[in-house]
């Protein structure tokens, strides 16, 4: 594909959470309010957060504009990297890691899953385009994985290989440190493998202080269609964790997924 033709393709994403039409406009405003959540949290423990050089007290983050928010809020979990990340959340993290441990005190089977469902169909970018994106890491965190949801802090690692990250699900609750890999569909999720979706990436996650199961996932379906490409994404979690973890996490889905389309799509051409 030559350069002109790049520069005049059109990225079009469509998303269904459940079943009902979100806009983009409603995404980003969900994006936009927890991105101010997540600066008030940061600087309540014990973070600088800057505007250029001047420090923002709780009253100057609350007068931040979207996309300067965005940008403050990335930059600050950057230069945190993952030790500093590690050590501001130290109290934080433990705490999580003991409410998925009660969440988990009943078998996964005897309790079950809480499951949502997020749907986009991208025209204007191929899977095989998206595949071909690459992204750049400081200290070893994936840039990108900050830069697609507010509440991503660590990224590491890849899906094939396994991953480790940071994050908050259902944008509810607090930040987990968490790792898994690529395992299929969990037997325990009532979820079917779709066979028009020919590429299929599943796995459920561990605690990454003790490799303890949570019961906590995702499941993303892939099919390609004319210039471009169907996605179904599942999330789960146990029914003894609360339901807006699940309700929320198709919201965070959403977010994560459309950022992470539009990165790749504008890098994509502007590498040609």
């Amino acid at each position: 594909m030559n350069h002109k033709s790049l520069k005049n393709k059109q990225l079009k994403i469509e998303v269904s959470i459940d079943g009902q039409q979100y806009t983009k406009e409603q995404l980003d405003r969900f994006e936009y309010e927890r991105t101010l959540h997540g600066l008030h949290e940061l600087k309540q423990l014990g973070a600088t957060v800057l505007d250029g050089e001047k420090e923002l007290s709780h009253l100057d983050i609350n007068w931040l504009e979207p996309e300067k928010a965005k940008d403050i809020s990335f930059e600050v979990r950057r230069k945190l990297g993952e030790n500093g990340t590690l050590a501001l959340f130290n109290e934080v993290l433990k705490n999580s890691d003991k409410k998925w441990k009660e969440y988990n005190k009943i078998p996964i089977y005897e309790q079950g899953v809480w499951i949502s469902q997020t749907d986009y169909k991208i025209t204007g970018f191929t899977i095989q385009e998206r595949a071909a994106h690459t992204t750049t890491e400081d200290d070893g965190i994936k840039l990108s994985g900050l830069t697609v949801m507010p509440e991503h802090y660590i990224v590491k690692g890849t899906v094939s290989k396994g991953q480790e990250g940071m994050e908050t699900f259902g944008m509810f609750g607090e930040p987990t440190y968490v790792r898994g890999e690529l395992s299929g569909i969990p037997s325990y999720v009532p979820v079917k493998r779709d066979e028009e979706y020919p590429i299929c990436q599943a796995a459920d996650l561990q605690l990454h202080s003790d490799g303890t199961p949570i019961h906590v996932g995702a499941i993303h379906q892939f099919k390609p269609i004319e210039n471009g490409f169907l996605i179904r994404s599942h999330f789960f979690c146990p029914k003894n964790a609360p339901k807006s973890i699940a309700d929320g996490h198709k919201i965070h889905f959403a977010i994560e997924m459309c950022n992470d389309i539009r990165v790749a799509f504008n890098k994509t051409n502007s590498n040609n």
